[in-house]
C-alpha cells in the first residue's frame, strides 16, 4: 500500500523529482527518489498544519463510568 501511495504521489508531480546519483543514460526517476521528496515534505515545519499531531486523547465518559463502578 506504501509503494502505492508513493507512486500516485510521484505521478501528481508537475516535473520530476532531481537525481542526487545520475545514472548515465537514464532519464526516469526512482523509487528513492520519490521517497526522498516525501520525506522532505514531511520534516517540513509547515507539515502540522496539514497533518496535526494528536492531541490529548478525549476521555471516553462509559469507559470512564465503568471504571468507576469496579473501582
Amino acid at each position: 500500500m506504501a509503494s502505492t501511495i508513493t507512486w500516485i504521489y510521484a505521478d501528481r508531480l508537475k516535473t520530476d523529482p532531481e537525481r542526487p546519483h545520475k545514472v548515465k543514460g537514464r532519464t526516469s526517476f526512482s523509487f528513492s527518489d520519490v521517497r526522498r521528496l516525501i520525506l522532505e515534505a514531511a520534516l517540513n515545519e509547515d507539515f502540522d498544519r496539514v497533518c496535526p499531531k494528536p492531541g490529548k486523547p478525549t476521555k471516553n465518559s462509559l469507559v470512564a463510568v465503568l471504571l468507576r463502578m469496579v473501582a
